[in-house]
């Protein structure tokens, strides 16, 4: 898709929250890490954590650790535990606030729709004075990113076509889900994903930024 400017508005937009509105990523790879240590005793490496970010955190301490006799739900209790007490880490990535509320003024629908748990995004929602139409969690449905549940599910919430909705996400998951969905898939590079690797999950449009974002879709 041509970064020529956006000529018409869509009814909405569904962000992730991880990498996209927040920047969480550094606080979730020390909770896994922590994991690893406590209950497997094992150094886990960055890189292999990141390959699976955007999913569910049940699917990635699934992927991620060898859970023979181990209680899964405690283990991703333990891991969200973690993960909260490292929150000061957590900060606000440039242009979120003012995209929600320019957007708001353009009456577009703002969605959220994130694999984070309940309790973290209510955290993040309080912590940073975020306001969404519509929320979408892990809990929230059966199967995580990249099944595209979550952004058909909110899709059929707002009583909206597919086509009539963007989704804004810093994973691979987030676009292979989104394309999946039959929504445009646009990419920020302020996660832990490449350009290449966005290339590879045919991502629609790529920005670096928010901000880079808003002045392609007219959002000022």
């Amino acid at each position: 898709m041509s970064k020529d400017k956006l000529e018409n508005y869509p009814k909405a937009i569904i962000f992730d929250l991880d990498g996209t509105l927040i920047d969480s990523i550094p606080a979730h790879l020390h909770a896994y890490q922590e994991l690893a240590m406590s209950e497997f005793g094992i150094q886990l490496n960055q890189e292999k954590i990141l390959e699976h970010f955007g999913k569910k955190s049940r699917d990635i301490i699934t992927a991620l650790f060898p859970l023979y006799g181990k209680n899964i739900d405690i283990l991703v209790e333990t891991k969200q535990r973690l993960y909260r007490q490292s929150f000061n880490r957590v900060k606000l990535l440039p242009g979120t606030k003012k995209v929600l509320r320019v957007a708001k003024e353009k009456a577009i629908k703002c969605a959220l729709g994130t694999s984070s748990s309940k309790k973290n995004v209510e955290i993040a929602i309080k912590e940073f004075g975020l306001e969404f139409d519509i929320i979408i969690a892990g809990e929230d449905i059966e199967y995580g990113k990249p099944n595209p549940e979550t952004f058909l599910t909110i899709a059929q919430r707002l009583d909206l076509s597919p086509d009539d909705c963007f989704v804004i996400g810093d994973a691979i998951y987030d676009m292979i889900a989104a394309k999946k969905a039959g929504m445009l898939a646009i990419g920020v590079l302020t996660g832990s994903t490449t350009r290449k690797q966005m290339k590879m999950a045919h991502t629609d449009i790529m920005f670096e930024n928010l901000l880079e974002f808003m002045d392609w879709a007219r959002l000022t």
